[in-house]
């Protein structure tokens, strides 16, 4: 017999409970289900390659992306331009390509090292401008009029190191003269300018050297090569014997000293020019009088010039522990400056700018940031 009392009826309620619209029974859906379609997954290649995303990528738009694809096609360039029938002006072509080559590789590597925070392109732009415009002929005119010589270290250094120094501060004073009222530029700032300068004479001075003494040298070689090689052959030597014989020391000579320049000369250049620079711009900032401070990097770098290119060291290994110097010194203003500068706060990554403080606005990017 059937239980009808009250607690049978709550228990019908419960399961009738209209929350629950199926009165406590699953109900079968009035529609089946409609099966989900998987997303469809792209080709082997094109997951692999995805050429679109990649080429878009707004990082393959920043500077350091472009000056480093720049340097890869650079070889291929000057070998097209060469080409089959070379002429003398096709030479000096091929020379401007390759200093420029490697004063970019340099360029990239001391943004990385200095970091100028307030540096723009515009500023880079009018530096190499003025540089190529104003360098090697000032250099060279004064050079001349001071009858210039490397016999001995006083001639050396007032004569080859000050002239050519003087010539590299003149685009970092004319940045000083129109920027002057940023005075966000500080004097790290000023030192990589005057790095970039030094890149652009060490590059043009490279291309002077090598098409004009380099290709001269080159020639007299050769034709005074040809007498003692025709010699070996009529004793009975082979011809790659005789080549090798004869031409071995200055072909030797000529890679270490023509040649090797094109990698050398910019960087030393840039280091000296950078020391100029700081000091410039600690004059600029004014923090110290400017007649107390702006000739002490114009000294200090004529000096290691001078050294550099006197002929009781060049060549010699003293010439290795000046150009030590040399690097020790930018690289120590560069990450640590003067006393008297501010603290350069770390967590730069390689091509970013600082990070933003609690409460401060982030500074400018710097030149190589997109």
């Amino acid at each position: 017999m059937t239980d009808r009392g009250p607690s049978a009826r709550a228990d019908r309620n419960d399961r009738t409970d209209q929350s629950d619209p199926g009165g406590g029974y699953e109900m079968a859906p009035a529609h089946p289900p409609i099966p989900s379609v998987p997303p469809r997954r792209p080709g082997l290649v094109g997951d692999l390659l995805r050429l679109g995303d990649r080429v878009r990528h707004s990082s393959l738009l920043s500077w350091p992306v472009v000056l480093f694809l720049v340097l890869i096609c650079v070889p291929p360039i000057a070998l097209v331009i060469l080409g089959a029938n070379p002429n003398a002006s096709t030479f000096d072509h091929v020379a401007w390509i390759f200093a420029a080559y490697f004063g970019i590789a340099w360029l990239l590597l001391l943004g990385i090292i200095v970091r100028p925070e307030q540096v723009t392109k515009p500023m880079l732009v009018l530096v190499t401008a003025i540089a190529l415009a104003t360098q090697v002929p000032l250099a060279i005119t004064l050079e001349s009029d001071l009858h210039a010589s490397t016999t001995g270290l006083g001639p050396s250094i007032y004569t080859v190191g000050l002239p050519e120094e003087l010539a590299k501060a003149i685009p970092v004073l004319a940045v000083a003269l129109i920027y002057w009222r940023r005075r966000s530029l500080t004097p790290r700032d000023y030192l990589f300018l005057g790095a970039v300068s030094g890149l652009v004479f060490g590059a043009s001075e490279v291309v002077h050297y090598f098409t004009v003494n380099g290709v001269e040298e080159f020639y007299l070689t050769i034709q005074s090569a040809v007498p003692p090689i025709e010699q070996l052959l009529a004793t009975g030597h082979s011809a790659s014997t005789s080549l090798f014989a004869v031409l071995i020391g200055p072909v030797r000579y000529f890679v270490l000293d023509f040649v090797w320049r094109f990698l050398t000369d910019p960087i030393t250049h840039a280091c000296w020019a950078g020391l100029t620079g700081y000091f410039i711009g600690l004059a600029v900032t004014g923090r110290h009088k400017w007649y107390v401070v702006v000739w002490i990097g114009l000294v200090a770098a004529a000096v290691l010039h001078g050294l550099n290119d006197w002929d009781r060291i060049n060549g010699q290994p003293a010439w290795i522990l000046v150009a030590l110097v040399s690097g020790i010194l930018f690289l120590g203003y560069a990450k640590v400056g003067s006393r008297g500068d501010p603290h350069v706060p770390e967590g730069w990554s390689a091509f970013g700018a600082y990070p933003a403080h609690d409460g401060q606005p982030a500074p400018t990017k710097p030149w190589w940031v997109h």
